[in-house]
């Protein structure tokens, strides 16, 4: 397989680490899980050159990703979003995938937006709803949130139950590998917040860490790794060191990007791919 040739290219962002069929259809986790097989081979070609990153903070990568990143000495980073960690704030697009998987969009909390969708169009509506929360301040969100999960019975603890606990993260943190960033507290769109939501998450949740941790925290990596100037700016201001946004795949060139602050990451799940794509081709050229 070709080196990755630009420094600009070296650092990838996964989620969890388990087999995509074992998520649900619906669901985002089904095109962001990498499987442990596919990160080991990865990193058997790609451990000397490749930076890689976890968002949200999921236990399996203590429990699955660690041995295998252990196996080849590669250090990561695990970007945690605290809300997860405490089962207070469950993420937005969980919520979306349950009520898409759901038989009866005819509720009054999700009505609205549902309506017109066709019943066997689940991931239409998922990427609907998804889009809806995504759009709105976090008060508007908290408050929607609270409606879909009391109309379809979903509960927060049920919704984030496979993320780290916190002695999981303390455990995780105390590797020698591992260097724990900041996620926000709720992983919100941060560009649609007001002013004061954009500090809470930034600081709050990075003031939560630091606590739960005993030392500083100075790496973030953006909610769906999307920014604009004010975010940006606002990262700055709480102290941020670094800050991560993602790439489209396909994208030329990253360099425009990178600023004193941010700096680009590539799919993991998306390299993953492309990686087996080339084997399997490679195969059938000398069959």
């Amino acid at each position: 397989m070709a080196r990755i040739r630009s420094r600009y290219r070296r650092v990838f962002y996964g989620h969890g680490v388990a087999d995509p069929l074992s998520a649900p259809e619906v669901s985002s986790d089904r095109v962001t899980y990498v499987h442990p097989a596919d990160l080991d081979e990865f990193l058997r070609r790609h451990s000397h050159q490749a930076n890689i990153t976890f968002d949200d903070g999921y236990a399996d990568n203590l429990t699955v990703a660690l041995p295998i990143l252990e196996r080849y000495a590669t250090p990561a980073t695990v970007f945690v979003t605290t809300g997860f960690i405490d089962r207070s704030q469950p993420l937005l697009s969980r919520i979306a995938a349950a009520v898409a998987r759901h038989d009866d969009w005819s509720r009054p909390s999700v009505a609205p937006w549902l309506r017109a969708i066709a019943r066997d169009e689940r991931k239409a509506a998922f990427a609907e709803l998804r889009g809806v929360l995504k759009k709105m301040t976090n008060h508007e969100r908290f408050e929607h949130q609270q409606a879909i999960m009391a109309d379809y019975g979903l509960d927060a603890a049920e919704l984030t139950s496979d993320y780290l606990t916190l002695d999981q993260l303390r455990e995780l943190d105390a590797h020698p590998l591992i260097t724990i960033g900041a996620h926000t507290v709720s992983h919100p769109d941060l560009r649609h917040v007001t002013d004061a939501e954009l500090r809470e998450e930034l600081v709050t949740g990075r003031d939560r860490l630091e606590d739960w941790l005993g030392h500083r925290v100075t790496t973030l990596a953006y909610p769906f790794g999307d920014t604009d100037a004010r975010v940006r700016r606002a990262a700055a201001a709480a102290g941020y060191k670094r800050a991560y946004v993602t790439t489209n795949h396909g994208w030329r060139s990253e360099v425009p990007v990178l600023r004193r602050l941010d700096w680009p990451r590539r799919d993991l799940a998306w390299e993953v791919f492309r990686m087996r794509e080339r084997d399997r081709k490679r195969t059938q050229r000398q069959a």
